[in-house]
């Protein structure tokens, strides 16, 4: 491969993204990595400065101080691909706990899993078996980092995750180049649960003493924001006046869905700037597009932005390996018509 020329790491990279599937699918060529419950973060080092951005783009260094003097440590030029992530005495990711780390002396992590950038040279059109190899022998040794390894057998490792209760499995292939911003059949998450990103676009009244009834929320559909479901279930007492007073700061007059709320059950409606990320757990989708029962509140979501949360309905197995299948033909047809 002819030398590259170098150039300085650019200002911004927009993540890659995970295609949403239903069950682990049998696929050649690909490897299988734990999903990770935490932050997704890619690191830019240029000169020894250091930036941490989430995937919306927020500025995240200051909040890791640990992590941004580990990766000013390798001495390089980088963009690492990472999610930040805080572990429990049993060494399980604690998600709650990551969202109140305060820099002191909890364990925090930079679980590592692609390297995009490295001194001036641009690997992004390389395989991804050949970032991961740079990027093992980049951090190795160095205690803040946790390389993301690989497994060939994602059954086996979904059942593990499922066991543990950990988040789930990421399927990627092994030849995949790293295109920004995309969402496609070359990078795959199965989640152990059915646990989303939606935003919060109103609240239901209590009839009784709790600060709110159930929250509504949504996710943007071609651009056009969509009623989703309600959650009723997760909150800690002592956290829902906050939540009340967050949703009373943003109230608005119309509903900010574009289609209507049902199954009020007369219960009194406000709406909000849809403005407040948040994740859920919940138990089925229906076949209309919408949160089958109340779903489970987890926490908020402040490294995502509104508009970047767009409704995910789950692909089957078969369904991937048929855009695989198709993908693998039209390359053909492409190459054949270029004469070789």
């Amino acid at each position: 491969m002819p030398k590259q020329k170098t150039a300085a790491v650019p200002e911004r990279v927009a993540p890659m993204l995970c295609k949403l599937v239903k069950e682990v699918p049998v696929l050649k060529d690909y490897l299988f990595e734990v999903k990770w419950d935490g932050y997704r973060m890619i690191a830019y080092v240029q000169d020894g400065n250091v930036r941490m951005e989430s995937r919306s783009g927020l500025d995240y260094t200051a909040r890791y101080p640990e992590i941004e003097k580990a990766l000013k440590s390798l001495q390089r030029n980088v963009i690492i691909d990472g999610e930040v992530v805080v572990f429990n005495k049993a060494g399980r990711p604690d998600f709650d706990a990551l969202q109140h780390y305060n820099g002191n002396h909890t364990p925090i992590r930079y679980c590592v899993f692609d390297l995009l950038w490295l001194d001036g040279q641009n690997l992004e059109q390389r395989p991804l078996t050949e970032r991961k190899t740079l990027l093992k022998k980049l951090v190795s040794k160095r205690p803040v980092f946790r390389y993301s390894e690989s497994f060939d057998d994602g059954a086996v490792l979904y059942e593990q995750m499922r066991s543990l209760d950990l988040e789930g499995v990421i399927a990627k292939r092994k030849e995949s180049v790293y295109r920004e911003g995309m969402r496609g059949a070359e990078w795959l998450k199965i989640p152990t649960r059915k646990r989303q990103e939606f935003v919060i676009g109103g609240w239901a009244e209590s009839a009784r003493a709790r600060c709110f009834k159930s929250l509504l929320f949504g996710a943007y559909d071609h651009g056009m924001f969509i009623w989703i479901g309600r959650s009723g279930g997760g909150y800690k007492e002592k956290e829902m006046p906050g939540i009340l007073k967050k949703l009373k700061a943003l109230e608005i007059s119309d509903p900010p869905f574009m289609n209507p709320v049902l199954d009020a059950k007369g219960a009194v409606l406000h709406y909000v700037r849809p403005e407040l990320v948040a994740n859920f757990e919940f138990a089925a989708w229906t076949k209309t597009g919408r949160i089958r029962k109340p779903a489970i509140f987890l926490g908020f979501r402040n490294d995502k932005r509104p508009e970047d949360v767009v409704r995910e309905l789950p692909e089957s197995a078969g369904t991937i390996q048929q855009e695989l299948k198709k993908a693998e033909t039209d390359r053909s047809k492409r190459i054949a018509g270029m004469g070789y």
